[in-house]
């Protein structure tokens, strides 16, 4: 039997900020992209077009961050073929509570106090 709705219960990753995270955005505007080129080429020449998205994630040792490489392949048919493009990079995450993946740690501190002003007006 799947363990599948324990599995969702604890998923912690906001998906939407973590496609914007990687590579300070410039991957989601590459996702899009190929998306909308894909879909415009597949109406135009009534043949199937591609994205793929792949994520691998590795421990850097010592902390408890990772580095998640994402790669973004993509074809579109052509009116005697297909035109494919690859883009791989990567991108430094923190790992919080529950596994929760972001640019930023969970525990990050101010670095400048924000107390009111104690100035007194003459």
């Amino acid at each position: 039997m799947s363990t599948a709705p324990q599995q969702f219960a604890s998923a912690a990753t906001d998906v939407s900020e973590f496609l914007s995270d990687l590579d300070a955005g410039v991957f989601e505007r590459k996702l899009s992209v190929a998306l909308s080129q894909a879909a415009a080429a597949v109406v135009d020449h009534d043949k199937v077009g591609e994205v793929t998205v792949k994520f691998q994630l590795k421990k850097i040792a010592g902390t408890s961050q990772v580095s998640c490489s994402h790669l973004l392949k993509f074809s579109r048919p052509t009116s005697g073929g297909k035109v494919s493009e690859e883009d791989s990079r990567d991108t430094v995450l923190h790992v919080g509570k529950n596994g929760r993946l972001s640019l930023v740690p969970e525990t990050q501190t101010l670095l400048f106090e924000t107390k009111p002003s104690t100035t007194q007006q003459a």
